[in-house]
């Protein structure tokens, strides 16, 4: 509440070389305060050229500048940079200098420059995150109304070539690679939707840079294979986001388990041991390789609760119609215990939270589980029932046939005779 909204337009006027950025800022009001004055908000920024280098003008004029940070402080400020040799591309906000909400129309082709050339990570991150988000949101709204997926090639060049450049650290380029997830998908669309559609476009979009960047994914499993004993210092661990992110397009690319099932075989850590049983899993969940290898990991770790925790939550989330069914079976395995929150959380709540495919099912069959195991919950835990109803707080932001389902749901609580206060008060607010 309160987030500043900055709004920004930029002009170039070759003749007389200069640069103009205009910038406006609304603060939205916030309870006991409808009334906001305008904040003082740091931007850091740099003008990339042509030649991906930064580019210094002489003079900067609108307001207070110091260094490379331009200061907010007016409702709306215009800044004007003198003698810019050619039309410079504008990185803005680099480092996250101002805790604010940007709203800036760049076009791709600025957005693939800032990067491959952008020397501030947080910069160049937000720029593939920018670029990549309509790509995706594109690809599950082609999917809902039945049309072909496809995939900007500008944004596929732009990841691959990041993923390819070694003067980059691992754990930037794993970051890069890691889409916005099927659930910052769906509050990017905002409304109507199908979470079948964002999972299979996702899906397409992953499937696309798997099989363009096919031998760089490959190259980077091989050369990040572990040679030593573990480390958990961040060197260590940034080498093993990349080669799990390089499995997981590896996987998309290929239609076998082989590779995972051997990275499974092989991995000598926690990080990496859980990672491949998830590609398995979600993959490939019928496959030999995979019911193998939950079953070796649920012995090895047969005695450790926490580990335990975490192989419930991978199969929660294996996507699909048929996760409904596996949750069930789970909830009769003998190590599932319905009396212990956490081992409730990591099957149920994980399930309803992190399986959009699973959990939303067309036919409501998810909701009323979560509604079950609610009004079963409450009476011996109430706030464990309050945080799992929070699952469907988006309700009303799925398409209509699911939001009705949700809502019939959300009714059987209501009409529970006795619910905590906790419980109570959470289904008011949502219906």
């Amino acid at each position: 509440a309160g987030t500043p909204l900055v709004t920004v337009s930029t002009a170039y006027d070759a003749a007389a070389r200069t640069f103009t950025l205009s910038l406006e800022q609304m603060v939205p009001a916030t309870p006991g305060q409808s009334a906001k004055q305008p904040m003082h908000i740091p931007l850091k920024f740099a003008l990339i050229g042509e030649n991906g280098g930064e580019i210094a003008p002489t003079a900067v004029s609108g307001g207070e500048v110091s260094g490379d940070v331009l200061h907010l402080t007016e409702r709306s400020q215009t800044f004007t940079f003198t003698e810019v040799p050619d039309r410079p591309v504008l990185s803005l906000n680099r480092g996250f200098s101002a805790p604010i909400n940007l709203s800036f129309d760049q076009s791709g082709a600025d957005l693939a420059h800032i990067a491959r050339h952008d020397s501030d990570l947080f910069a160049r991150w937000q720029a593939l995150s920018d670029l990549a988000l309509p790509v995706l949101t594109k690809a599950a709204s082609d999917a809902r109304d039945g049309k072909a997926i496809t995939v900007d090639p500008a944004l596929v060049s732009a990841l691959i070539e990041t993923l390819a450049n070694d003067k980059l650290e691992p754990a930037f380029r794993a970051q890069a690679l890691s889409l916005a997830s099927e659930a910052d998908i769906a509050r990017e669309l905002g409304g109507n939707n199908d979470p079948d559609a964002i999972h299979a476009g996702r899906e397409a979009v992953l499937k696309a840079v798997a099989e363009k960047g096919f031998a760089t994914f490959e190259r980077l499993y091989k050369e990040l294979a572990p040679t030593g004993a573990f480390s958990p210092d961040a060197t260590g661990a940034g080498k093993r986001a990349l080669r799990n992110v390089a499995l997981t397009y590896l996987a998309h690319a290929e239609e076998s388990p082989a590779r995972a099932a051997e990275a499974f075989a092989e991995a000598d850590n926690m990080t990496e041991l859980a990672h491949a049983l998830t590609v398995l899993a979600h993959r490939f969940p019928d496959a030999d390789e995979t019911l193998a290898a939950l079953a070796a990991f649920a012995t090895r770790f047969d005695t450790n609760p926490l580990v335990l925790d975490k192989w419930f939550s991978i199969q929660a989330t294996i996507p699909g119609e048929a996760a409904l069914a596996r949750v069930e079976a789970l909830m009769k395995d003998a190590r599932f215990n319905a009396q212990n929150p956490n081992r409730v959380r990591a099957l149920v709540g994980t399930f309803a939270f992190a399986n959009p495919t699973g959990f939303n099912r067309v036919d409501g069959a998810g909701y009323r589980l979560l509604a079950d195991q609610i009004l079963v919950i409450d009476p011996r835990n109430p706030q464990l029932a309050a945080r799992l109803l929070t699952a469907m707080r988006s309700w009303r932001s799925l398409e209509p046939v699911r939001a009705e389902a949700a809502k019939a749901a959300l009714g059987k609580i209501t009409g529970a005779k006795q619910l905590s206060a906790d419980v109570a008060d959470i289904v008011e607010r949502m219906l």
